[in-house]
């Protein structure tokens, strides 16, 4: 089942290199990311419709609902409460979707442009959308997972964890004679 979920703020992003989850027995690399949604989100009671449907459609009528509320109290679902993780930027109040991929996920920019790791766009803090593929599964656990498809950087927002975007060119003033505005001190570069 697949969604483009509108206009959430990303943590915990590792879009440009695959690794392992960190205190995971899975040795796999994935590409992953943390979508954080406010408590009054538009989409979150189709969220929490969908993740009831996925279990309907996997386990049964009679053994879905069940198990998605054992799915809910171990923590293997994608959609869960932010309050869960008190110590995280942005965590408290809010839901957040996990979502991960062997399979590296596209990147845009607001104009569908493709968006490549040395631009620094894409960074914990700013507003995204994302294309998920939502699913059930049953190995090791019974579970609920999703898929990170697409990312596209939506607007900025403050960064977690002290860092930011690399700054643009809107900074800065353009100079008129590069070469008048002064000798380059062979000490200073």
């Amino acid at each position: 089942m697949r969604i483009m979920l509108r206009d959430v703020r990303q943590s915990f992003m590792c879009y440009w290199k695959p690794e392992p989850f960190p205190n995971s027995t899975d040795p796999t690399p994935y590409f992953s990311g943390t979508y954080l949604l406010p408590a009054d989100h538009p989409q979150l009671p189709e969220l929490k419709k969908i993740c009831l449907e996925l279990c309907v459609e996997k386990w049964g009528k009679t053994k879905g609902p069940a198990i998605y509320k054992a799915i809910q109290m171990t923590g293997k679902i994608f959609l869960r409460d932010g309050n869960a993780k008190p110590d995280y930027d942005g965590f408290p109040g809010n839901w957040f979707i996990s979502a991960r991929s062997k399979v590296m996920p596209s990147y845009f920019d607001g104009q569908k442009q493709p968006i490549t790791e040395a631009q620094g766009v894409l960074y914990s803090g700013c507003y995204v959308n994302v294309s998920l593929e939502m699913f059930a599964y049953t190995k090791g656990n019974n579970g609920l997972g999703a898929r990170q498809r697409g990312v596209q950087f939506l607007r900025k927002g403050d960064a977690f964890g002290g860092g930011g975007p690399p700054a643009d060119e809107s900074e800065f003033d353009e100079i008129d004679n590069p070469e008048e505005a002064g000798e380059v001190d062979p000490l200073m570069g």
